[in-house]
Protein backbone atom coordinates (compact mmCIF):
# COMPACT_ATOMS: atom_id res chain seq x y z
CA UNK A 1 0.00 0.00 0.00
CA UNK A 2 1.39 3.79 -0.91
CA UNK A 3 2.72 5.21 2.42
CA UNK A 4 0.64 8.64 1.08
CA UNK A 5 -3.28 7.80 1.80
CA UNK A 6 -5.52 9.74 2.69
CA UNK A 7 -9.54 9.09 3.76
CA UNK A 8 -12.69 10.50 1.67
CA UNK A 9 -15.99 9.67 3.34
CA UNK A 10 -19.57 10.17 2.03
CA UNK A 11 -22.99 9.11 3.04
CA UNK A 12 -26.50 7.69 1.96
CA UNK A 13 -29.23 8.18 3.93
CA UNK A 14 -31.77 5.73 2.92
CA UNK A 15 -35.80 5.25 3.73
CA UNK A 16 -37.08 1.88 4.08
CA UNK A 17 -39.21 2.24 0.50
CA UNK A 18 -37.56 0.39 -1.70
CA UNK A 19 -36.55 3.59 -3.51
CA UNK A 20 -32.71 4.53 -4.59
CA UNK A 21 -30.88 7.37 -2.73
CA UNK A 22 -27.89 9.09 -4.07
CA UNK A 23 -24.71 11.37 -2.72
CA UNK A 24 -22.18 12.97 -4.20
CA UNK A 25 -18.59 12.84 -2.88
CA UNK A 26 -16.45 15.86 -4.85
CA UNK A 27 -13.41 14.95 -6.40
CA UNK A 28 -12.47 17.84 -7.96
CA UNK A 29 -9.34 19.12 -5.86
CA UNK A 30 -8.17 15.86 -6.22
CA UNK A 31 -8.38 15.01 -10.21
CA UNK A 32 -6.88 17.47 -12.85
CA UNK A 33 -7.16 15.94 -16.28
CA UNK A 34 -4.63 18.72 -17.60
CA UNK A 35 -2.34 17.85 -20.33
CA UNK A 36 1.16 18.08 -18.54
CA UNK A 37 0.40 17.66 -15.09
CA UNK A 38 -2.54 15.12 -15.21
CA UNK A 39 -3.20 13.90 -11.70
CA UNK A 40 -5.80 10.93 -10.88
CA UNK A 41 -7.57 9.22 -7.51
CA UNK A 42 -6.66 5.69 -7.20
CA UNK A 43 -8.70 4.36 -4.68
CA UNK A 44 -7.02 0.93 -2.55
CA UNK A 45 -10.18 -0.08 -0.28
CA UNK A 46 -13.76 0.63 0.44
CA UNK A 47 -15.27 0.07 3.61
CA UNK A 48 -18.96 0.26 4.34
CA UNK A 49 -20.63 0.76 7.72
CA UNK A 50 -24.55 0.04 7.91
CA UNK A 51 -26.79 1.70 10.77
CA UNK A 52 -29.60 4.07 12.09
CA UNK A 53 -29.63 7.52 12.92
CA UNK A 54 -27.13 6.48 16.00
CA UNK A 55 -25.07 4.33 14.59
CA UNK A 56 -27.02 1.43 15.88
CA UNK A 57 -27.72 -2.27 13.75
CA UNK A 58 -31.38 -0.99 12.19
CA UNK A 59 -33.96 -2.76 13.17
CA UNK A 60 -36.50 -5.22 10.99
CA UNK A 61 -40.14 -4.45 11.08
CA UNK A 62 -41.76 -7.27 12.49
CA UNK A 63 -45.24 -6.49 11.19
CA UNK A 64 -43.54 -6.95 7.39
CA UNK A 65 -42.84 -10.56 7.89
CA UNK A 66 -45.43 -13.54 6.98
CA UNK A 67 -45.16 -17.10 8.01
CA UNK A 68 -43.17 -16.63 11.57
CA UNK A 69 -40.12 -14.95 9.88
CA UNK A 70 -39.39 -11.18 8.75
CA UNK A 71 -36.37 -10.96 5.92
CA UNK A 72 -35.11 -7.48 4.57
CA UNK A 73 -32.32 -6.51 2.34
CA UNK A 74 -30.69 -3.34 1.34
CA UNK A 75 -27.97 -2.67 -1.10
CA UNK A 76 -25.23 0.17 -2.03
CA UNK A 77 -22.93 1.04 -4.91
CA UNK A 78 -20.44 3.89 -5.74
CA UNK A 79 -20.59 5.03 -9.68
CA UNK A 80 -18.76 6.95 -11.89
CA UNK A 81 -21.47 8.97 -13.94
CA UNK A 82 -23.93 10.89 -12.96
CA UNK A 83 -27.03 8.98 -14.11
CA UNK A 84 -28.18 5.76 -13.92
CA UNK A 85 -29.51 5.00 -17.31
CA UNK A 86 -33.21 5.99 -17.84
CA UNK A 87 -34.32 2.49 -18.43
CA UNK A 88 -33.89 1.61 -14.28
CA UNK A 89 -36.52 1.54 -12.31
CA UNK A 90 -36.48 3.96 -9.30
CA UNK A 91 -35.44 1.16 -7.28
CA UNK A 92 -33.22 -0.52 -9.14
CA UNK A 93 -29.80 -0.53 -8.18
CA UNK A 94 -27.07 -0.02 -10.63
CA UNK A 95 -24.74 -3.65 -11.62
CA UNK A 96 -21.30 -4.77 -12.30
CA UNK A 97 -21.80 -5.69 -16.23
CA UNK A 98 -21.90 -1.69 -16.19
CA UNK A 99 -18.62 -0.03 -16.94
CA UNK A 100 -19.07 2.64 -14.36
CA UNK A 101 -20.16 0.64 -11.41
CA UNK A 102 -16.73 0.96 -9.07
CA UNK A 103 -17.81 -1.33 -6.29
CA UNK A 104 -21.20 -2.57 -4.70
CA UNK A 105 -22.77 -4.29 -2.01
CA UNK A 106 -25.71 -5.68 -0.31
CA UNK A 107 -27.31 -6.58 2.89
CA UNK A 108 -29.78 -9.58 4.05
CA UNK A 109 -31.61 -9.80 7.12
CA UNK A 110 -33.61 -12.29 8.67
CA UNK A 111 -35.67 -11.85 12.11
CA UNK A 112 -36.52 -15.75 13.09
CA UNK A 113 -38.92 -14.03 16.43
CA UNK A 114 -40.24 -11.57 14.17
CA UNK A 115 -40.20 -9.11 16.94
CA UNK A 116 -38.44 -5.73 16.00
CA UNK A 117 -34.73 -6.55 16.47
CA UNK A 118 -31.51 -6.89 14.20
CA UNK A 119 -32.22 -10.30 13.32
CA UNK A 120 -29.18 -12.05 11.51
CA UNK A 121 -27.48 -10.11 9.26
CA UNK A 122 -25.03 -11.41 6.33
CA UNK A 123 -22.90 -8.30 3.79
CA UNK A 124 -21.50 -9.21 1.06
CA UNK A 125 -19.46 -6.66 -1.44
CA UNK A 126 -19.91 -7.91 -4.71
CA UNK A 127 -16.56 -6.09 -5.96
CA UNK A 128 -14.56 -3.73 -4.43
CA UNK A 129 -11.30 -1.67 -5.01
CA UNK A 130 -9.18 -4.10 -2.38
CA UNK A 131 -10.43 -7.22 -4.42
CA UNK A 132 -8.60 -5.82 -7.18
CA UNK A 133 -4.57 -5.96 -7.32
CA UNK A 134 -3.42 -1.94 -7.59
CA UNK A 135 -7.08 -0.88 -6.70
CA UNK A 136 -9.66 1.44 -8.70
CA UNK A 137 -8.18 4.50 -11.00
CA UNK A 138 -11.11 7.48 -11.20
CA UNK A 139 -10.39 10.31 -13.28
CA UNK A 140 -14.03 11.77 -12.37
CA UNK A 141 -15.31 15.15 -10.85
CA UNK A 142 -17.75 13.06 -9.16
CA UNK A 143 -18.23 9.76 -7.19
CA UNK A 144 -22.13 9.24 -6.84
CA UNK A 145 -23.05 7.02 -4.42
CA UNK A 146 -25.91 5.00 -4.66
CA UNK A 147 -28.31 3.18 -1.38
CA UNK A 148 -31.51 1.50 -1.99
CA UNK A 149 -33.41 -0.13 1.11
CA UNK A 150 -36.55 -2.25 1.07
CA UNK A 151 -39.46 -2.22 3.26
CA UNK A 152 -38.72 -4.46 5.79
CA UNK A 153 -36.86 -2.22 7.91
CA UNK A 154 -38.34 -0.34 10.86
CA UNK A 155 -36.26 2.82 10.45
CA UNK A 156 -34.59 4.43 7.80
CA UNK A 157 -30.22 3.22 6.54
CA UNK A 158 -27.48 5.36 7.14
CA UNK A 159 -25.21 3.81 4.57
CA UNK A 160 -21.90 5.46 5.32
CA UNK A 161 -18.42 4.83 2.72
CA UNK A 162 -14.98 5.20 3.95
CA UNK A 163 -12.64 5.12 0.87
CA UNK A 164 -8.49 4.93 1.45
CA UNK A 165 -7.24 7.07 -1.87
CA UNK A 166 -4.14 8.29 -3.20
CA UNK A 167 -3.14 10.56 -5.63
CA UNK A 168 -1.42 9.52 -9.05
CA UNK A 169 -0.22 11.28 -12.04
CA UNK A 170 -1.75 10.41 -14.98
CA UNK A 171 0.87 8.82 -17.83
CA UNK A 172 0.24 6.72 -20.81
CA UNK A 173 -0.23 3.57 -19.65
CA UNK A 174 -2.97 5.01 -16.61
CA UNK A 175 -4.45 6.89 -19.33
CA UNK A 176 -5.31 3.79 -21.36
CA UNK A 177 -6.26 1.80 -17.89
CA UNK A 178 -9.00 4.56 -17.42
CA UNK A 179 -10.01 4.47 -20.94
CA UNK A 180 -10.66 0.82 -20.73
CA UNK A 181 -12.43 0.48 -17.06
CA UNK A 182 -15.33 3.40 -17.12
CA UNK A 183 -16.76 6.22 -18.92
Amino acid sequence: MPKDTFILRGQVICVADQTRYTATIDLGSYVNLGITKGTALRVHSVQVQYCDNLGLVPLIDASAGAGGQTRGTFACSAITTAQVPASFAASQMPQLNEDYVMFSGNVSGVNPNNDNDQGILTDAMDIAPQHLEHGYLLAVDNLHLYGCVDDAWNESIYINFALECSLEKITQATAVSLSLSQT
